[in-house]
């Protein structure tokens, strides 16, 4: 029961933050270009920044992400 409240919380969790930052992305949009603009990778990198300030353990955080997105990034496929 409780495996299926984590899973629950981490798909809520998923979906909320793809909705937050897609709506700050949104808000960020000035002009026509390659994406994502430098504005939104200033945002972007503030908004993580946020987020991680008010985790507990936030720098434990940070490297599990790190290593969660070098994961990610070895599954792409090369082009």
């Amino acid at each position: 029961m409780r495996d299926l409240e984590e899973s629950d919380r981490e798909a809520w969790a998923r979906m909320a933050a793809h909705h937050i930052v897609d709506g700050a992305l949104a808000a960020s949009e000035r002009m026509p270009g390659p994406h994502p603009a430098p504005d939104q990778v200033a945002l972007l990198r503030e908004i993580a920044r946020r987020a991680l300030w008010h985790l507990p353990n936030s720098g434990d955080e940070a490297r599990q992400l790190v290593r969660y997105i070098d994961i990610e990034n070895l599954r792409q496929p090369k082009g």
